[in-house]
């Protein structure tokens, strides 16, 4: 069915309201546009590349009793340069966002196609990297989370992205994500990231891989002229390609992350140390089996990644800006990464119907 034909059919929905009261219609648009320019010659494990794009994702929705949220809306993505023979396309990608949310002080479910901004654990770039972030923005399937009211930065949550569908043309994907963190007191804290990736095989080619990453840390995060967060953790990746062979690979090693900010200027740095925790990348890593940053399949035991630059939000939160330089080592040579990120969430909500007494 065509966009244009859907539009109708939900401003109609949102307007009829079934007869609810106290409700508010939901008009807003995210956009957001990234330049990242990468160069890895001296680096043996990722590759030099440029990314440009830009994507605009308009929404309407409708919201009754302060709790229940439903919205529609389209994301639309081009990437800058992109040719198809002699003509540039309109659009390199459209894809839809339909889901229901559910909203109280402690409690966010969702189901449907929602942002992956609806996430709010913190996962390592081992678990997704910041491209996958940007380009694989939609999760299809569920998400669930408590956030405790007693104590700041207390969260727990779970989530499942259906990625991939049983056929002829594409393998049966989903990915299970969770995340929690518990804040003590003097801005001690502990938590963890876990993402569970069921890489199976289509009609045409059958087998199935699985691919898991658990990351436990433990951190501080004080203030002392500059705002600090420092962070120890372990990164645990068993997987096993049952097409392969029937053995688990274990790899596993440890990460140092250290962030520094203030007025928006920001100095962060991850050191990890350890082993390659994508072995099968020869087999299925081409094809989308890992969803980390591609350095964590170093053999040499060693990657750091320092990140020098601006990062800060304006306008309420509305606009957020991030340009940097960021240095990676691998074991085999330093490569540099200029980014710069822009981007923009409005919302406005409108009161419809009648309110109770």
């Amino acid at each position: 069915m065509h966009i244009r034909k859907l539009l109708p059919l939900v401003v109609a929905l949102c307007l009829s309201g079934g007869g609810l009261r106290a409700q508010k219609i939901l008009v807003g648009a995210d956009f957001a546009t990234r330049f990242d320019n990468r160069e890895y010659a001296n680096n043996d494990f990722n590759q030099s590349q440029t990314l440009f794009s830009a994507r605009l994702t308009p929404r309407v929705g409708v919201e009754w009793q302060e709790k229940n949220r439903l919205v529609f809306g389209v994301d639309m993505l081009q990437n800058f340069g992109q040719h198809n023979g002699a003509r540039e396309p309109f659009l390199s990608d459209v894809k839809p966002l339909m889901y229901y949310r559910f909203s109280t002080e402690n409690v966010r479910a969702a189901a449907g196609i929602f942002d992956r901004k609806e996430l709010m654990g913190d996962y390592s770039p081992a678990l997704v990297s910041d491209s996958v972030a940007f380009y694989h923005n939609r999760l299809s399937g569920f998400l669930g989370r408590y956030v405790s009211t007693q104590r700041e930065k207390t969260y727990v949550e779970m989530a499942i992205d259906w990625e991939g569908m049983y056929s002829e043309e594409s393998r049966e994907m989903f990915r299970i994500l969770s995340a929690g963190r518990y804040t003590l007191d003097g801005g001690f804290y502990f938590g963890y990231a876990f993402s569970m990736f069921h890489f199976a095989g289509s009609k045409l080619d059958e087998n199935v891989t699985d691919n898991l990453i658990v990351n436990p840390y433990a951190g501080w995060e004080f203030d002392a002229f500059f705002d600090f967060d420092v962070r120890a953790g372990l990164l645990f990746a068993p997987q096993r390609a049952r097409s392969v062979d029937h053995d688990w690979k274990k790899p596993c090693g440890g990460q140092i992350d250290l962030r520094i900010t203030r007025w928006g200027v920001k100095i962060e740095n991850n050191l990890y140390l350890g082993e390659n925790l994508q072995p099968l990348w020869q087999y299925y890593g081409p094809e989308g089996l890992y969803a980390g940053e591609r350095f964590y399949s170093t053999t040499e035991h060693i990657y750091n990644r320092t990140w020098i630059g601006y990062d800060r939000k304006f306008f309420d939160d509305t606009m957020h800006v991030e340009a940097g330089m960021v240095f990676h080592y691998d074991g085999t040579g330093t490569g540099t990464q200029q980014m710069v990120k822009l981007s923009v969430d409005i919302q406005k909500l409108f009161d419809i119907g009648r309110k109770r007494n």
